[in-house]
């Protein structure tokens, strides 16, 4: 898009004066001067109107780049992005991620982030399932287990606060990176085994 520039707000604001002896329409004039300043903001808002519309994209954001974050939900689990090239590759990586709760994709985000996990789903007992599968109650028909490792699990002892867990695991970003995909019907139990 062609911008506006400050010469053309000028022009166009002496040529809407109306005339006559008291308003002198020179470029050259006091009046003139007056509204060159007036017409600097002009142009300046203008070239902003512009960058907007281009950062109506988030792989183009600048301005807008905080308004994009917020609305995608950046950054996400703590996470620290100091450049703008990769928040607007993080901007446009969330935006066209596609999202699934299939076990092989879950498994494929963890691996990305430097985790490996065993995603497994603990079907409740029926009539057509072979007798020697395991009794799991009911409530398992809505729960996800996944299998992760922690690098502390430590027990707690006498000494420890009555508030603390009593194992207390140092949990791990994924359970943040995945509670994202999980459907509100079913719950995700993580369980963590030491390494």
């Amino acid at each position: 898009m062609a911008s506006v520039m400050q010469k053309h707000y000028l022009d166009a604001a002496l040529k809407l004066l109306p005339p006559g002896l008291a308003w002198n329409r020179t470029p050259d004039s006091y009046l003139a001067q007056l509204l060159a300043c007036r017409c600097d903001s002009l142009e300046t808002h203008n070239q902003t109107g512009h960058q907007l519309i281009n950062e109506r994209l988030p792989s183009n954001a600048f301005l807008l780049l905080d308004d994009w974050e917020s609305f995608f939900g950046l950054p996400e689990c703590g996470t620290e992005i100091s450049t703008i090239e990769s928040r607007r590759a993080a901007l446009t990586a969330k935006d066209n991620e596609v999202g699934s709760f299939n076990k092989h994709y879950l498994q494929d985000i963890a691996r990305k982030n430097g985790y490996e996990i065993n995603i497994v789903a603990h079907h409740p007992h029926h009539c057509r399932r072979d007798c020697v599968y395991p009794l799991h109650p009911p409530e398992n028909a809505w729960r996800v287990f996944i299998y992760t490792t922690s690098k502390s699990i430590r027990n707690a002892a006498c000494l420890d606060d009555i508030t603390n867990e009593l194992v207390m695991i140092e949990r791990s970003k994924i359970e943040c990176y995945l509670q994202r995909f999980c459907y509100s019907h079913l719950e995700v139990v993580f369980v963590y085994e030491e390494e």
